[in-house]
C-alpha cells in the first residue's frame, strides 16, 4: 500500500495532479432523483473499502443516504473526461458504515467506511493507501507537512475543479487550533493549514485524505472534515485524526 508506481516528485500547494500520482484517491458520486453529482472525496484502504467522512453519508436533515445512492470512481484524475489513459473504474457501494457516535454538531467522529460491490482491480492507477502503523499511534505530527488531495472548489463558493489538485499543509498544535475555533478541538482531530491562509482543502473535498510519506510509503493521517471557509487566514482545516480510529476502521473492514 501507499506506493505510487510512477516516479515521485514534490508538490506545492494547489497544483494539478497527474494520473497515477495518488492511485488511492476515490471520487464519490451521489445519485439523486434529479441528477448525479460529485459529492465527496475518499481513499481506497483495501481492495474493497473506501475511507471517507461520516458527514458525506447524511443528507441535510441528518438522515443516512442508502448505500445504493453512491458510486465510487477510482483511477480518475479529471472528472470531466472519460478518455483518460488510467481507464477509471466505477464501483457500486453495498454498505456504508458511518461511525455510530458521529455528531453533525461539532463534527465529532466524522469518519465512515464504504464497502464496494467487488474487489478493485489493482493497476498502477489503483493502489490502496496505508493506514498508520501502530508506532505512529502517539505521534502528533506537529510541524510536519502532509499533503491533501481532492477535486474541491479552488476558492470558497466556487465550482469544483474537475481536475485533482494537491497542497502541502503544515500541521498545527491542537491547542493552537482549539483557540482558533469556537468548538473544542479534541485529540480526535488534527489541524493543518497556513496561518496566512490561501492553500487549503476546500468544499467538495470532504472525506478526502491528509497523508504523509514515511520511508517509501504514504499513510493516511487525516480525513477532511471541516474548516472555516477555505484557506481563510488564521483558520486551519480540521481533519478527523486517523491514528485515533485505526481499530474502529479495521473492525469495519471485515
Amino acid at each position: 500500500c501507499g506506493q505510487p508506481e510512477i516516479p515521485g516528485f514534490r508538490v506545492v500547494g494547489g497544483e494539478e495532479s497527474v494520473p497515477g500520482k495518488w492511485p488511492w484517491m476515490a471520487a464519490i458520486f451521489l445519485h439523486g432523483p434529479k441528477r448525479t453529482e460529485f459529492w465527496c472525496g475518499g481513499s481506497l484502504i483495501s481492495s474493497r473499502h473506501v475511507l471517507t467522512a461520516a458527514h458525506c453519508t447524511r443528507d441535510t436533515r441528518q438522515r443516512p443516504f442508502s448505500a445504493r445512492q453512491f458510486t465510487v470512481r477510482l483511477g480518475d484524475v479529471d472528472l470531466s473526461r472519460d478518455d483518460e489513459p488510467s481507464s477509471p473504474q466505477t464501483y457500486h457501494v453495498t454498505e456504508v458504515r458511518a461511525h455510530p457516535k458521529f455528531s453533525r454538531v461539532g463534527f465529532y467522529n466524522d469518519i465512515a467506511v464504504m464497502v464496494l460491490d467487488q474487489p478493485t482491480r489493482r493497476s498502477r492507477f489503483v493502489i490502496p493507501l496505508c493506514l498508520p502503523p501502530q508506532r505512529y499511534q502517539r505521534d502528533q505530527f506537529v510541524g510536519q507537512r502532509p499533503t491533501v488531495v481532492g477535486w474541491g472548489t479552488t476558492y470558497y463558493g466556487g465550482k469544483e475543479s474537475t481536475v485533482q489538485r494537491q497542497a502541502e499543509l503544515p500541521v498545527w498544535r491542537n491547542d493552537d487550533c482549539d483557540r482558533t475555533y469556537f468548538q473544542p478541538i479534541t485529540s480526535n482531530f488534527i489541524c493543518a493549514g497556513y496561518a496566512e491562509g490561501g492553500k487549503d482543502a476546500c468544499q467538495g473535498d470532504s472525506g478526502g485524505p491528509l497523508m504523509l510519506q514515511r520511508e517509501a510509503s504514504w499513510m493516511q493521517i487525516g480525513v477532511v472534515s471541516f474548516g472555516n471557509k477555505c484557506g481563510e487566514p488564521g483558520y486551519p482545516g480540521v481533519y478527523t485524526r486517523v491514528t485515533e480510529y485505526v481499530d474502529w476502521i479495521k473492525e469495519n473492514m471485515v
